[in-house]
C-alpha cells in the first residue's frame, strides 16, 4: 500500500493500518493465527503447532505451512515455534515480557504487541542514528515511560506479500531518540512517517482492537 502517509489524519492512519494487515494477511483464518502466536510465543517456549491450530480453528498443516512461508522461527525439531515476529533469536529490539527476555522484528511490534499479548512489557532498542538506547515501560492499555521522551518510531507500509514483510518492512520500522536523528531515514523513506511512541501504540490497538477485538484481552 503506497500512501503518502504524511497527508493522513490519525483517523485515516488507523484505517490505513487496519487495511495492511488485512491486505498482507488476506485470509482471515491466517489473521487468526497472529493473537494466539503471540500469545504462547510470550510464555517464553516453543509452541507446537498442535496448540496454535487449536486455537486458530485451522488445520495444522495448514498452521505450519503458513507460518513457514510467512518467516516463521523454528526450534532443533523443525516442528516448534520459537518466532514470528516475537522471538527468541536477538534482534537489536529486545522485549521484556512474563518475566521472559524476547525480542521482536522491529519497533513497531514492539509497541503494540502488549495489547495482543494482554501483559506488561518493558523495551530496550538502540536508536538506528546514534546507538542510543531507548527505554520503554508497556502496559496492555498504555505507554507508561518513555526515556528518551522525544523517541519516535519510523513507520512504512509498502504492498508485500507476507513471506516479504521482515525485509521489506520490519528492517525500515526503528526507534530514533528524536525526529531529527531520523531525518537520513526521512529522507530514504519519503512514504514513510515519524511517530512518537505514544501515538504509534494507538494507531496500532485501533488496528488490533478492528481486526481481532475476539482474540485479545478487552
Amino acid at each position: 500500500m503506497t500512501t503518502q502517509l504524511e497527508t493522513l489524519s490519525f483517523e485515516q492512519l488507523a484505517d490505513h493500518v487496519t487495511a495492511w494487515f488485512k491486505e498482507t494477511l488476506p485470509r482471515a483464518e491466517h489473521r487468526r493465527l497472529l493473537p494466539p502466536t503471540l500469545q504462547e510465543l510470550a510464555k517464553g517456549r516453543p509452541v507446537a503447532m498442535e496448540t496454535l491450530a487449536e486455537r486458530a480453528g485451522i488445520p495444522v498443516e495448514e498452521a505450519y505451512s503458513f507460518l513457514s512461508k510467512a518467516g516463521g522461527e523454528w526450534d532443533a525439531t523443525e516442528t516448534r515455534l520459537i518466532g514470528w515476529g516475537l522471538t527468541q533469536n536477538p534482534t537489536p529490539h529486545s522485549f521484556q515480557v512474563n518475566g521472559h527476555d524476547l525480542y521482536t522484528w522491529c519497533a513497531a511490534d514492539s509497541v503494540f504487541f502488549p495489547v495482543v499479548i494482554g501483559a506488561h512489557a518493558r523495551i530496550v532498542s538502540p536508536c538506528a542514528a546514534t546507538g542510543e538506547l531507548i527505554h520503554i515501560d508497556m502496559t496492555p492499555t498504555g505507554v507508561k515511560w518513555v526515556e528518551p521522551p522525544g523517541a519516535v518510531v519510523s513507520i512504512v507500509t509498502p504492498s508485500v506479500d507476507v513471506s516479504e514483510v521482515r525485509a521489506a518492512v520490519c528492517k525500515a520500522q526503528n526507534f530514533y531518540r528524536t525526529a531529527d536523528a531520523a531525518a537520513s531515514w526521512r529522507e530514504q523513506h519519503p512514504d514513510g512517517l515519524l511517530l512518537p511512541v505514544k501515538d504509534v501504540f494507538e494507531l496500532y490497538r485501533r488496528a488490533v482492537h478492528s481486526i481481532w477485538a475476539d482474540q485479545v484481552p478487552s
